[in-house]
């Protein structure tokens, strides 16, 4: 089996950016299928994809870490050379390649990565892009909205008007007590025993951070993520260390070097690494072991489409330190009818798929209503 070249889909997804797939067909008539949304910059991406595609015409899907070692070396990913945009390009590109060679030998991907150690996969809802209406009271509606769908975990984003470089100006405190007051009309709405995540979209610098820290603590969050910017690998474990919250972190970095001051330094509990922009499930996996050298728990990031999800409840389902899987909730009311079989939440949880490969397809007409 051969690779002859691979398909890009673009879907419309919402206001805050479009979803992109890939497909890399092979001469056995199989295609395996990677997600490629929310690089920064979808043009790029799109572009760095097909200069991949010459590189991987006539190479053999079923030696996934083979090709990423090639895929990596060629675009210089790691080695700071090329950012964002490649990485989410070859992260895609190594899903779709596990998923080629499952399809290849007839196992699901866990499979082939060495079992599974659970059945279903545990999700929390990030709210973020389903919520319009940025008021307390839109906050608390989506948060509920994510109760009665059977989630028992959801994830807000309260800290809009904060900004990082602009901390000493003159309404800050005022920025503050509006994304507190968004957590509490959340937590009111949940109630005490569903379990409330807090990302902060790296918004604080260190004292500020603990000031919003002091403020929230009675709500008994699951998790305070990335209040200042990751990058920031000392000031983080000085929060983390100091804040008696426990916190989140790591989203955007890529490979097991990206993540490695982090996990040493234990810059946070834990980790967040994202299929999509850390490497695949094959960096992943190296990712996730890492942090089991140091017990740092795993819980990917995944704001984006199904086909990503699926690829994550893959890698949830194949390491032993995963703690919760991140699902995008309510930002399109024809996710669950993209993918066949039928993306299904049950009680807050996926289920492990046993289909070959990655176990899903795309839905033709569901990409032809939606296409950008």
């Amino acid at each position: 089996m051969k690779i002859t070249g691979l398909r890009i889909i673009e879907l419309r997804a919402s206001a805050r950016g479009n979803w992109i797939f890939v497909l890399v067909d092979t001469d056995a008539g199989l295609s395996g299928l990677g997600e490629a949304s929310q690089s920064g910059n979808d043009r790029l991406v799109k572009h760095a994809l097909e200069q991949m595609e010459e590189r991987l015409v006539g190479e053999d899907p079923s030696q996934p870490e083979v090709l990423w070692e090639k895929m990596t070396a060629a675009a210089g990913i790691f080695s700071g050379n090329s950012g964002r945009v490649g990485a989410t390009a070859v992260s895609a590109l190594d899903q779709a390649i596990w998923d080629l060679a499952g399809k290849a030998l007839e196992v699901p991907v866990w499979r082939l990565l060495g079992g599974r150690h659970r059945e279903r996969v545990r999700l929390y809802a990030n709210l973020n892009r389903g919520t319009l209406d940025r008021s307390p009271e839109g906050f608390a509606r989506a948060a509920l909205s994510a109760v009665e769908a059977g989630f028992r975990a959801v994830k807000c984003t309260p800290f809009d008007e904060i900004q990082y470089r602009r901390q000493d100006r003159d309404g800050v405190e005022e920025d503050l007590d509006r994304g507190v007051a968004r957590i509490d009309a959340t937590r009111a709405a949940i109630g005490p025993d569903v379990e409330l995540l807090v990302d902060c979209h790296c918004r604080f610098d260190l004292p500020l951070a603990l000031r919003a820290a002091e403020r929230v603590r009675g709500h008994r969050l699951f998790w305070f993520e990335e209040p200042i910017p990751r990058e920031q690998v000392e000031a983080n474990a000085d929060f983390t260390s100091k804040s008696g919250l426990t916190t989140a972190g790591g989203e955007s970095f890529f490979g097991r070097r990206g993540f490695s001051d982090y996990v040493h330094a234990r810059a946070v509990h834990i980790i967040m690494p994202d299929v999509k922009h850390a490497g695949g499930l094959t960096e992943c996996r190296r990712i996730a072991a890492l942090a089991e050298t140091r017990q740092i728990p795993v819980s990917p990031h995944s704001p984006a489409g199904p086909v990503s999800t699926v690829a994550g409840v893959q890698l949830a389902a194949t390491i032993s330190n995963f703690l919760v899987l991140e699902y995008a909730f309510g930002e399109v009311d024809w996710r669950e009818q993209l993918i066949s079989p039928r993306e299904s939440v049950e009680d807050g949880f996926l289920t492990v798929p046993d289909g070959p490969g990655l176990g899903i397809e795309l839905n033709e007409a569901v990409i032809a209503a939606h296409q950008a």
